[in-house]
């Protein structure tokens, strides 16, 4: 179920492409909602060597009528059916660089949905990320307060590269609330399991080596003991 806002913005997007549907040229089109309440349209215009969908269309109407009103959600539909499409590839990762946290209509099995263009581009190229040279390393919840306390300065990490600079520690937790806490990674070491050493089980947060040989095999099953690691350590910023 869809708020009446983007239910209205749907029907939007549904009769326009409709009634700009020609089976050839024009049959996709596409609305977007501005944060200040503002609706914005766009059709497709097909041709072979490529033409512009309706979303692109819709975001060019937008930068040149309300430039300071960012896009908050958008829909588009399919003139020969009237059903709703989802963005496609392209569109996906258009929204995705203006702005992540776009609410994109799409069919669900229950119905029209909104969901995040972040979730529909789950792996997406994020220019923001690559300029503030951020790192997210994502941590168990039960870490938490070891690493707030000081007692954990240290991740080891299989598959999973980070480099020292600055870096963001997330705790995705069951209940649904995530919590981030800002760090430095000072230093990166790769070494086989079996150099594993008390000082690394200590400053990992474990009171003994075989502790953290469980920690492990828990996290990762099937690591070996000749298998590389990564000690990744960290101060909490």
């Amino acid at each position: 179920m869809i708020s009446s806002a983007l239910r209205s913005l749907t029907t939007t997007a549904v009769e326009l492409a409709k009634r700009v549907n020609d089976n050839g040229d024009h049959t996709v089109a596409a609305a977007l909602l501005t944060k200040g309440g503002a609706t914005v349209t766009g059709v497709n215009a097909f041709h072979f060597l490529g033409g512009p969908c309706a979303e692109i269309t819709a975001l060019a109407n937008h930068a040149a009528a309300y430039q300071g009103d960012p896009v908050i959600a958008v829909a588009a539909a399919y003139g020969p059916t009237a059903d709703v499409l989802p963005p496609c590839g392209k569109c996906r990762q258009v929204l995705f660089d203006l702005d992540p946290s776009i609410a994109c209509i799409v069919r669900t099995a229950n119905g029209h949905a909104a969901v995040p263009v972040r979730e529909l581009l789950p792996y997406a190229y994020s220019w923001r990320a690559v300029e503030a040279g951020a790192q997210r390393i994502y941590m168990w919840e039960g870490y938490e307060q070891l690493v707030r306390s000081g007692a954990k300065r240290q991740t080891i990490r299989i598959d999973d590269p980070f480099r020292v600079g600055p870096a963001e520690l997330v705790f995705e937790k069951e209940s649904g609330e995530v919590t981030t806490i800002p760090a430095i990674v000072t230093d990166v070491r790769t070494v086989e399991r079996s150099a594993l050493t008390e000082l690394d089980a200590r400053r990992d947060g474990f009171d003994e080596l075989a502790d953290l040989h469980t920690a492990l095999d828990r996290h990762y099953p099937g690591l070996a003991h000749n298998d590389t690691v990564d000690l990744v350590t960290f101060e909490v910023d």
